[in-house]
């Protein structure tokens, strides 16, 4: 395997697996041993590799029954582990600008269709990350469960679906970069709430408007390189 990421080099042994229609679709595959044999790896690592390929939709794990292949066509399944193994090479700009869609898009609806038990998991959301701040803690992970808050109550389960796959992307770009709590406190905190509250009051555009504006400004922030300290999204 001549990949320098041995994880994504499993997945391309898998999709070359496919191609070659040694693996097929909806047929179950051999173990992790057997698989850590075949590629001259790790267990450790295969199961990483299908954990990935699982959370994509290309396996699926039946607990007592094995790994199996998704029911997608051929077409489909290169497809999308063509996509998994070029993910971690999208540009941070490129994610947070289709991100911004996809959330202004999902605040909207929250608005309109979040329900009381909703409206608790938000603001429990927006409780925890200012507890994280409170409390000098990195607050990057909480940041993007407000998010996921936000795009649960939408109802709508595309978004959710989109929404959740960028996540782990988003922040693992954003790891490595230096908060700074001050930006924090002023910007982030107050943006969340601005949203918050239009949820919670069942107005739509100005969800919409709230979120529009926290994103535009968040990448602003991330994308600064003149500044030394960064905040969260």
């Amino acid at each position: 395997m001549n990949n320098s990421d041995p994880v994504d080099s499993i997945i391309h042994e898998i999709q070359e697996l496919l191609r070659n229609e040694t693996f097929q679709p909806g047929m179950r595959i051999p173990s992790e041993r057997v698989l850590a044999e075949r590629f001259n790896t790790t267990r450790g690592y295969v199961r990483k590799a299908l954990q990935k390929l699982e959370f994509y939709g290309v396996l699926e794990i039946r607990p007592q029954k094995g790994i199996y292949i998704s029911a997608i066509r051929p077409m489909a399944l290169d497809a999308l582990i063509t996509n998994i193994l070029n993910f971690d090479a999208f540009d941070l700009g490129d994610l947070m600008e289709a991100r911004t869609n996809l959330e202004v898009f999902s605040a909207r609806l929250a608005a309109l269709r979040g329900t009381e038990e909703d409206h608790r998991r938000i603001q429990d959301a927006h409780a925890a990350f200012e507890k994280a701040f409170e409390d000098s803690r990195y607050t990057l992970e909480e940041d993007h469960l407000f998010h996921l808050a936000i795009v649960k109550a939408s109802g709508n389960k595309v978004l959710q679906s989109l929404i959740t796959q960028i996540t782990p992307e988003i922040i693992a770009v954003n790891k490595h970069f230096k908060e700074d709590p001050d930006k924090v406190l002023k910007n982030s905190l107050k943006e969340h709430k601005r949203i918050l509250n239009a949820i919670l009051r069942g107005d739509a555009a100005a969800a919409a408007t709230a979120m529009e504006q926290h994103m535009d400004a968040s990448r602003e922030r991330r994308l600064d390189t003149s500044s030394e300290g960064e905040t969260t999204p």
